[in-house]
């Protein structure tokens, strides 16, 4: 048999007590997945990245409730040691550093296609049988909405899968849906709005970008929307799902908007009013990106301030949308390409008859 599945889906996390139920949120998320793809017969691969696993903790794939006994799905686990987090800035306030965990991931993912996700997000059954038509193509990034849904109940997660699903459709919440850019920003009209929950494209793309984008903080912001644009700029083409096929996200204390505050100074903010409140929103975004502000602070990161979101993410993805060439930041050892790093098969689906890609 073949040792390549069609799609892989690569998401990554640690045992740290990240939400009360973190554990057994993820359990859940990659049982249903696993199911669904297992219902729908499409040969795929789950890669879950563990990073810097805590030293006073069980491994998080050992702490998982995951099938073991699938004919078309594989989930392996890949065990990233703490001699690999330490040199990040902010290492000793965040014990994760996610986009160069999912770059371990997505490095060693088989697939044809590759799905980016978070640990604990759940896709509807239309998005499902979009993947399970095996119609993808080879020069397109495919992009849908996200779902935040609130979950009061912790009952919830003992239903079974289409009940529980059936469920989030009906749950009140808020929808990350496109948002136009700015027009003074010059960007390309991308879907950046939580891409990091779903960017899928072929493999061919995520190779040539070398994954997402080395940050040398832990704070990795704008990350999964660079990798959009930086995709597009090497000439994918996005396609948007229609609102039916989504991804449910169950909310918690530490979602990333929640997390990040822009840091005005005093003189920054009323030269920022004064422009905008005359019209000039492009000297208000040529200064930001100029002078880099404001700067964006993390919750519980105080050692590293991160750049503004005109500094980061607007003058690359303008560049590229105006024709400079794509380089990746990333060296050629990309998500620890040449450290053997431990791994673990937790269900090994027919199919499979080798080992993650190196």
């Amino acid at each position: 048999m073949s040792a390549q599945p069609y799609i892989s889906f690569v998401t990554y996390g640690r045992n740290d007590g990240y939400t009360a139920d973190y554990v057994v949120r993820v359990s859940r998320a990659v049982r249903c997945l696993a199911h669904q793809l297992e219902r729908a017969e499409v040969a795929a691969e789950i890669i879950i990245s563990e990073w810097n696993p805590p030293k006073d903790r069980p491994l998080l794939i050992d702490a998982l409730d995951v099938p073991a006994d699938l004919r078309h799905v594989t989930i392996a686990g890949v065990i990233t040691g703490a001699e690999h987090h330490r040199h990040f800035q902010g290492a000793d306030e965040v014990g994760i550093h996610v986009t160069e965990a999912a770059n371990v991931g997505l490095r060693r993912a088989r697939g044809a296609f590759i799905v980016g996700k978070s640990s604990d997000t759940f896709y509807s059954p239309e998005l499902i049988d979009r993947i399970a038509a095996r119609s993808l193509r080879n020069d397109t990034i495919y992009r849908v909405d996200r779902h935040d849904v609130f979950v009061d109940d912790p009952a919830l997660w003992d239903l079974p899968d289409d009940v529980m699903l059936e469920k989030f459709a009906t749950m009140p919440g808020n929808v990350h849906g496109w948002i136009q850019q700015l027009p003074e920003w010059g960007l390309r009209e991308l879907h950046t709005n939580a891409c990091g929950d779903f960017t899928l494209m072929a493999a061919r793309y995520w190779k040539e970008l070398r994954g997402y984008p080395l940050d040398p903080t832990v704070l990795a912001l704008d990350s999964d929307s660079l990798v959009l644009h930086a995709a597009a700029a090497l000439g994918a083409v996005e396609h948007r799902w229609p609102e039916s096929c989504r991804v449910y996200k169950p909310a918690h204390s530490n979602m990333n908007a929640a997390r990040v505050q822009q840091m005005w100074s005093p003189w920054q903010q009323h030269l920022d009013r004064y422009l905008l409140k005359r019209g000039n929103a492009r000297a208000a975004h040529w200064l930001r990106s100029r002078f880099d502000y404001p700067k964006r602070k993390v919750r519980r990161v105080g050692s590293v301030m991160a750049a503004s979101i005109e500094r980061n993410f607007v003058i690359p993805a303008r560049q590229w949308n105006e024709g400079v060439p794509y380089t990746p930041s990333q060296q050629e050892n990309w998500g620890l390409g040449d450290q053997r790093l431990e791994t673990r098969t937790l269900c090994h689906a027919a199919w499979d008859d080798g080992a993650l890609a190196g």
